[in-house]
């Protein structure tokens, strides 16, 4: 009994440091991320966006809000509005419903439509199957498709 008690105790003890590690180590991830994100070099800002997006990071939203907002370039805007579809924050959502209506650059318009309408099958029929977003979105930068790298 006391080997079995003792057993335990090790390892919810074990358990505890692991799971303080790895949120130690999350947060070093998002913290370089976010530095990513505000960087000049437009391949390490477009990454640092599109992981954030992954990591789900609540503290991305205002900077990609930014970016969305006020980039100039096209593909920093796209990446953006993906990043706040997977984070899925009701800021970030109404900001890609707004820039349906406002963007003049027809893709940009038309992957805002898509990453919208998939928020809404989201919300309001969360059992419903459907495609992949990556398939319509048909991303390029230049000989590369996006969807040649999904799975």
């Amino acid at each position: 009994m006391k080997k079995s008690i003792l057993f335990l105790l090790l390892f919810v003890t074990t358990f505890a440091f692991a799971n303080d590690k790895n949120q130690s180590e999350y947060a070093k991830i998002e913290q370089n991320l976010l530095a990513g994100i505000s960087s000049e070099n437009q391949g390490l800002k477009l990454s640092s966006a599109y992981f954030l997006g992954e990591i789900k990071s609540d503290k991305a939203i205002i900077p990609l809000l930014e970016i969305l907002h006020s980039s100039e370039e096209c593909c920093a805007k796209q990446v953006a509005a993906l990043a706040l579809y997977k984070i899925n924050s009701a800021r970030g959502m109404f900001a890609i419903k707004q820039a349906i209506k406002f963007e003049e650059h027809a893709q940009t318009k038309k992957i805002c439509t898509v990453l919208y309408n998939q928020h809404l099958l989201r919300e309001n029929n969360g059992s419903v199957e459907v495609e992949p977003i990556v398939s319509r979105l048909d991303l390029a930068y230049g000989d590369y498709k996006l969807s040649d790298f999904a799975m």
